[in-house]
């Protein structure tokens, strides 16, 4: 099949494309209208050695991992959830956080997400700072020049949208709906085994096509006695 042949498939069946991909947009729109918003809060701490120094540093690289560990644990959830008020259970509070470790730059990230932006804020800080408390509870008896210090990078901002991501799905969504709508017009095209051009006659037996018999417009021709009409219809042979 030449690439005029699809050409004219499609320009035959455009609607049925723009049919199914508008079919697709609608779909996934109701989808995304129907489900329950998720909102995303972050909070950065920083950790750093409280002196240059190379054996420190060694020390933070070994140590993120334990720190990682515990930001997590049920304790500091506990914790967190009797400063808010929430009275959640810890695993679902804690199934809203997640922590993960960026040795380059020395960073811990505490990501949380909730149903409502200010909470999952208030969480995030919350998480953060009573870490940092943690933390300075247990560096407090060793020497000031030996310590290992956690900061707060900057204060999370209100949750930011995460799920679902409407325009996104909507855009994928039309996109997977125009080629299934070309597939569907090529699958009726090869079903559809009636023979519609000269071409398709040559094609199909191999043989030049000599001429063909245009259809001849309808005639209206009077009746013998005057009072009814009689048609006559050309046709193709």
């Amino acid at each position: 099949m030449q690439f005029r042949e699809y050409w004219l498939i499609l320009s035959k069946r455009w609607w049925l494309v723009l049919l199914v991909a508008a079919a697709a947009s609608l779909a996934s729109y109701g989808y995304s209208h129907f489900q329950t918003r998720v909102y995303r809060s972050e909070a950065q701490l920083t950790v750093a050695p409280s002196r240059l120094d190379y054996g420190l540093t060694l020390v933070i690289d070994n140590l993120l991992t334990q720190y990682q560990q515990q930001l997590s644990t049920h304790q500091l959830a506990g914790q967190v959830d009797n400063a808010l008020q929430l009275d959640l259970p810890i695993e679902k509070l804690l199934s809203k956080v997640r922590v993960s470790a960026e040795s380059n730059g020395y960073l811990l990230d505490i990501q949380v997400d909730d149903t409502d932006p200010n909470r999952a804020q208030q969480i995030a800080l919350v998480w953060a700072n009573k870490f940092i408390e943690q933390h300075q509870a247990e560096m407090a008896p060793l020497d000031p020049q030996d310590r290992i210090d956690i900061k707060l990078l900057d204060k999370p901002l209100v949750g930011q949208l995460v799920f679902p991501r409407t325009k996104q799905y909507v855009v994928a969504a039309g996109l997977l709906g125009l080629v299934a709508g070309a597939v569907l017009a090529f699958v009726l095209e090869y079903l559809d085994d009636s023979i519609k051009s000269g071409e398709e006659v040559e094609r199909l037996t191999g043989l030049p096509l000599v001429g063909s018999i245009p259809i001849a417009p309808e005639v209206t021709l009077p009746a013998p006695n005057g009072k009814a009409t009689a048609s006559v219809v050309g046709g193709r042979h």
